[in-house]
């Protein structure tokens, strides 16, 4: 997956930003939201998801449809709505037109100023049940990875890429803890890039650290699936959850954040 389609697919519940207007004191313009996740459709602007309680679920739009024209300007890609929604300002309201299943539907939608992103994967996933995905292993090919298996274990998902410095960076810590922790907590590392990247990645990754035992359970899901059902809207991301399958704790980063997830594991374990 390149950085251009991990910016559509991965950042589901993206903000229809405006174009960022700095003023001399460095005031940034605020940022409107529609609360819907996009990628290029074959009519127009295809709504992957919709966020509850947002303008765009308010207004009835739903997964599927095709956003055409805003405010009777044809869009054709994610940048292009994005630029036209960006035209207007927090509190104005657009006109949409839709098509779903070949009707053309028109919907007035009044922007709202974008929430933080991670508190609405948190408001979305905390103290439920852990979305169940299934994903492919890299090491073990033509393998199925279900995340229902993992109930019964305590068990910390990473998403990362190769590309994101910050992962890597993280990484010896993961390995250094997984090994500690083996058959204790289960550390999964998901990417939606290509496979033969990743296990490039991890070839290297391999004979850098000497690894005879890597307990890392690494895993692949194309265009950012599953990063979609978690919200995952940048990285690193650490979804830590308990035995049960409950989502336990999200953060973002590395460094203290990851060791702070770290110690959170280590209790859940108990």
């Amino acid at each position: 997956m390149n950085r251009l389609s991990f910016k559509y697919s991965l950042l589901v519940f993206l903000s229809l930003a405006s174009i960022q207007c700095v003023s001399p004191q460095n005031i940034k313009s605020v940022r409107p939201w529609l609360g819907i996740g996009i990628e290029e459709g074959e009519k127009g602007v295809r709504v992957t998801s919709t966020f509850p309680n947002t303008p765009a679920a308010q207004a009835g739009l739903l997964a599927g449809d095709e956003v055409l024209k805003v405010d009777g300007k044809k869009v054709h890609l994610p940048a292009e709505l994005i630029q036209e929604v960006g035209k207007k300002g927090v509190g104005y309201t657009i006109e949409i037109e839709v098509d779903r299943k070949g009707k053309n539907l028109i919907k007035k939608i009044t922007l709202v100023i974008m929430p933080d992103m991670l508190d609405l994967t948190k408001k979305k996933l905390l103290g439920k049940p852990v979305p169940d995905f299934k994903a492919n292993f890299v090491k073990e090919e033509k393998k199925i990875f279900h995340m229902r298996d993992q109930i019964g274990k305590v068990t910390l998902l990473e998403f990362w890429a190769t590309w994101c410095t910050a992962c890597l960076a993280s990484h010896p810590r993961l390995l250094k803890f997984s090994q500690e922790f083996k058959g204790k907590i289960d550390v999964v590392s998901l990417s939606g890039e290509e496979m033969p990247i990743l296990k490039k990645y991890l070839k290297k990754l391999d004979v850098v650290f000497k690894n005879d035992d890597n307990p890392i359970v690494y895993i692949q899901s194309p265009e950012g699936e599953v990063s979609k059902e978690f919200l995952a809207s940048a990285i690193p991301m650490f979804v830590l959850i308990d035995k049960k399958g409950i989502v336990s704790d999200i953060d973002l980063g590395g460094g203290s954040v990851l060791e702070n997830m770290l110690l959170k594991a280590q209790k859940l374990q108990n």
